[in-house]
């Protein structure tokens, strides 16, 4: 089980004889409509989530403000919590202080707007400060919350991504210095649309998306198999337009259902929910086309051979795309054997059952 990310929360900015400590403690927490609730999205409230943190202010009126921390803050992975400490060098005391949490992750994933910036959000300044401050719970400004729920979503693949070899999305990358970084681009303004762009490691996000953490998960998704692949991509074609529930090509849809099984597999469920509230199941039914052409009929495949003849786990189809280049579900299914996973027997009646048949 991938574990959270885990940097010191506690820093020194030099060593005074008469100065001491001085930290400012809270939480960050975020509001939004949860479309995993039903079309009527309902408003919740979640935790920030291993957000990066800086501390910044001055020590005197005439200085000039500066990050004061030499060392990686994260928000706390349960509460969204944040405690930034300096000591003064010259000073008793400090002219100012505010805390600055940005919606990037060390430096894996991140969430800009349409000029590329990063959201981040400062906390009030505080002003003649000579002891420890709480803050206490606060909330970015009201239009920024969904650039807030992308980023805080990306937590639970990274979470779920796998791999013991490194602090990467994939194994292909051993070196935690030169992770690939996850890119989500959130575009307030436009009308509601999402997709991957595989030259840039971006995926874009447009309108309400990110009310659908479904999505958010499945554009992710197709980043991490991305970076499973080494950063090689299948050719996909006929796939515009393509759904769940309609057949393809076979490229298309082992692509598109990775990405939706992904979702599923870290939500813990087996639907894909639009930004819309609107759920699709995977189990095959009369609106199904049949085949291994329809992204739904390989999500469910994936989704029941992962939870029921692969021990309730995804980790070796993981190690197999971080070997393999593989391009469709018949040569993932093929390869499966090469890891000692099943693909007769339990394995052959799930892809029966969901109208594919080798």
């Amino acid at each position: 089980m991938a574990a959270a990310i885990s940097l010191p929360l506690l820093f020194s900015g030099g060593a005074s004889a008469v100065a001491k400590r001085i930290c400012l403690t809270g939480s960050l927490h975020f509001d939004h409509q949860s479309a995993e609730s039903g079309p009527d999205k309902p408003w919740k409230t979640k935790p920030v989530r291993n957000a990066n943190v800086e501390l910044w202010g001055r020590e005197q009126a005439l200085g000039s403000a500066r990050k004061l921390n030499t060392q990686a803050l994260l928000t706390d992975v349960t509460d969204g919590g944040f405690r930034a400490c300096y000591t003064p060098e010259a000073t008793r005391s400090m002219d100012q202080m505010w805390v600055r949490v940005s919606a990037e992750s060390s430096r894996l994933w991140k969430v800009t707007n349409g000029s590329g910036a990063t959201f981040t959000w400062n906390s009030p300044v505080q002003t003649a400060v000579s002891a420890s401050r709480r803050l206490g719970t606060m909330k970015p400004q009201f239009g920024d919350m969904r650039a807030w729920h992308a980023f805080d979503t990306a937590n639970e693949l990274w979470w779920k991504r796998d791999n013991p070899k490194s602090n990467c999305w994939s194994a292909r990358e051993t070196d935690g210095n030169t992770c690939t970084e996850l890119t989500m681009q959130w575009d307030s303004s436009a009308p509601s649309d999402a997709f991957y762009d595989t030259q840039h490691n971006t995926v874009h996000l447009a309108g309400a998306v990110p009310d659908s953490e479904h999505t958010v998960l499945h554009e992710s998704a197709h980043f991490l198999q991305h970076r499973l692949f080494g950063g090689w991509f299948p050719r996909i074609t006929h796939c515009s337009p393509h759904w769940v529930n309609k057949a393809s090509s076979e490229s298309c849809a082992w692509a598109e259902a990775f990405a939706d099984s992904a979702a599923a597999y870290v939500l813990g469920d087996y639907h894909y929910v639009g930004d819309n509230g609107i759920s699709i199941s995977f189990a095959h039914d009369s609106t199904y086309d049949d085949g291994d052409s329809v992204q739904g009929n390989v999500g469910g495949s994936l989704l029941d051979l992962w939870r029921t003849v692969d021990g309730g786990t995804w980790n070796r189809t993981i190690a197999l795309l971080s070997t393999h280049h593989v391009s469709t579900f018949r040569e993932y299914f093929t390869l499966r054997s090469s890891t000692n996973l099943e693909t007769g027997g339990m394995a052959h009646r799930i892809l029966q059952n969901h109208t594919i048949n080798y």
